[in-house]
């Protein structure tokens, strides 16, 4: 609405305009009907609607009356082409105080509780308020204005910052192209901002997902065919399910004490028997609690790296 406001024409035109322009939605849109700009204006019918097809004629409003019941208006104050139009001219009559109805009959008032007091004066524009509007600096069109305040936050953003965001879209798409099942990315997209995991947290979702997406479970549901039982990875890190324990590959059954047959890495005794086998000892989880330790996921990840660098049949 403050594009309209510097505007120059008749009363009328500019009274519509205005109402048009306050009741228009972001995109500039809006539908009312006759009686209601004629309520927001204090002008009649006639008025209203030569009104509405001066502005029309100039540009800066487009009526679609397609729907049959109502008529929707686009508000463009930037499309503004009076003098290309020809504004009528200054000794033309003025609608203000054109009568809707026949001579002798009071005007009517569009409030119904309030009886008539006689003929409705003739607004007159405030014409400090046209001067004072005129004389101030015109707001900037959107896109200008987008281009300031962007460049304005370019230039206090700090460059730590931007990195930290470089990294962790970096680590996300890092997640995705290691998690067993790409659906719904987007949404997964949106739990990774909503998290913001700092750098220490994003390294032990990693380790998480890729531990668990070569785990025996996972890796037997998609052999099977049933990709679809596992989580989407929205869901995963919506269940914060990077803090499970580990699954681990499938020969420490036995020092673990598992059930035979059982993958190594199905328990976390498993995992850390495997571990004091290849001389990684067994999870600090006191370091972990004190703050100064890794998370069980990266020392399983560890030792599964471990195994597999000293061969995948090594049962030690």
């Amino acid at each position: 609405m403050g594009l309209c406001w510097p505007l120059t024409m008749r009363p009328p035109p500019k009274a519509v305009l205005i109402a048009l322009a306050d009741m228009a939605n972001d995109e500039g849109f809006c539908w009312p009907s006759i009686e209601r700009l004629c309520e927001r204006t204090c002008y009649g019918r006639t008025a209203v609607i030569e009104a509405i097809g001066w502005l029309e004629s100039v540009g800066i409003v487009r009526a679609n009356r397609t729907n049959g019941r109502k008529t929707t208006y686009w508000v463009e104050p930037e499309k503004f082409a009076a003098n290309a139009a020809g504004e009528p001219s200054l000794n033309a009559p003025n609608q203000s105080a054109t009568r809707t109805g026949p001579p002798g009959v009071p005007v009517r008032h569009t409030d119904g509780t309030r009886p008539p007091r006689g003929p409705v004066p003739v607004r007159h524009a405030d014409t400090n308020r046209h001067r004072t509007i005129k004389e101030s600096k015109p707001p900037l069109p959107p896109a200008v204005a987008e281009g300031a305040h962007t460049s304005h936050r370019n230039s206090t953003e700090t460059g730590p910052a931007d990195a930290e965001a470089a990294a962790s879209a970096a680590d996300f798409e890092v997640l995705v192209a290691m998690y067993p099942r790409r659906k719904a990315l987007e949404r997964a997209r949106r739990a990774w901002v909503a998290l913001a995991p700092d750098a220490a947290l994003r390294q032990t979702i990693l380790a998480a997902a890729e531990a668990q997406a070569s785990g025996a479970e996972w890796q037997r549901l998609r052999s099977e065919g049933r990709d679809h039982l596992i989580p989407m990875l929205s869901s995963w890190l919506h269940g914060r399910r990077w803090t499970d324990e580990a699954p681990v590959p499938a020969a420490v059954a036995a020092a673990a004490g598992a059930t035979p047959g059982a993958p190594w890495d199905a328990t976390r005794s498993g995992i850390e028997a495997m571990g004091e086998a290849l001389g990684l000892g067994r999870w600090d989880e006191g370091a972990f609690q004190a703050g100064c330790g890794r998370a069980f996921p990266v020392y399983a990840s560890a030792v599964r790296r471990a195994r597999e660098a000293k061969g995948g049949n090594h049962a030690h």
